[in-house]
């Protein structure tokens, strides 16, 4: 690890206005322990619509980002601190927005011959759509708002209830199989973890509310599928520009000639006590302080 200065001025951004705020708050709680354990000064704030005018009263050195889901890690948020010349932590707003948006980075992968899902526009679905398939949201993360359709009746459901939101849906065909993720941490691939759930899906519920999920590291997998995995990993996180921190989430399907698709970069991951990135660093022997120090080390300016 880093040996960063001491006696820097850490902002921790916390909580905010998107859907995953309790989420946010959850991580920016425990990075601030881990903050404080550390000898660093540190204030948070708690952003809202008049974030400018926060940052520009306040003294400090550096921006802990610990918001999580639309606006703090789409690249708006970003390209705020960017106008007003600040570090900050994590990526930055081309990377950040376009890992945020599912079907660009979906699109980023293809290019990069990384394996995704089939996907599908919700209004251009007739005669194409082979069930089932899952609706997620084109701008969202922490698995808010997903949907496991199985049939065109539940569809035509869906339909009917979200009427006014289309616009912000997408489709992909569903991968009947296992979720696993690996995180990146400057540069290097953590190793994979093998998330078990008691439904079909890890969903919002399964990450932070219940305690059914669990998590397996290393991973039950085929050395040359565990690899593959780790490989697209570190291909996903640089192709769209990553810095800092990430985790890359995959499903895979062993059965057949076995399925595997990249769902996502997550580019502000999780740090609670439940989520997946601190404790693949554990596993990779790095502490949750040693990697709070690691992320505070890599903050800077610049990064478009």
């Amino acid at each position: 690890m880093n040996n960063f200065p001491k006696k820097q001025n850490i902002l921790l951004l916390m909580g905010g206005i998107s859907p995953e705020r309790e989420v946010s708050l959850e991580s920016g709680k425990v990075c601030l322990q881990a903050i404080e354990d550390l000898g660093y000064k540190v204030q948070t704030l708690d952003p809202d619509y008049n974030i400018i005018t926060s940052l520009t009263e306040l003294n400090f050195d550096i921006i802990f980002n610990c918001l999580h889901g639309s606006w703090g890690e789409n690249g708006y948020i970003q390209s705020i601190f960017e106008f007003l010349n600040l570090k900050y932590t994590h990526s930055g707003i081309h990377a950040s927005a376009n890992a945020m948006n599912k079907l660009k980075s979906k699109e980023m992968f293809r290019h990069r011959k990384i394996p995704v899902a089939r996907s599908y526009s919700l209004d251009e679905t007739d005669g194409k759509i082979q069930f089932p398939i899952i609706i997620k949201p084109i701008n969202g993360g922490s698995s808010v708002d997903i949907y496991l359709i199985k049939s065109q009746n539940q569809l035509d459901e869906f339909f009917e209830k979200n009427q006014s939101s289309l616009s912000s849906f997408f489709a992909e065909d569903f991968v009947d199989g296992v979720d696993f993720t690996c995180g990146v941490i400057g540069g290097n691939t953590t190793h994979v973890a093998e998330i078990v759930t008691s439904g079909p899906l890890f969903d919002y519920n399964e990450k932070y509310s219940s305690n059914s999920a669990k998590h397996i590291i290393p991973a039950n997998l085929k050395p040359n599928i565990y690899e593959k995995m780790r490989e697209y990993a570190l291909e996903a996180h640089d192709c769209l520009g990553c810095r800092g921190v990430t985790r890359v989430d995959f499903r895979y399907a062993a059965s057949g000639n076995g399925k595997l698709i990249c769902l996502e970069v997550n580019t502000q991951p999780g740090m609670t006590k439940k989520s997946l990135l601190p404790e693949l660093a554990k596993y990779s022997g790095i502490s949750f302080n040693e990697l709070v120090e690691w992320i505070i080390s890599d903050a800077s300016c610049g990064k478009y």
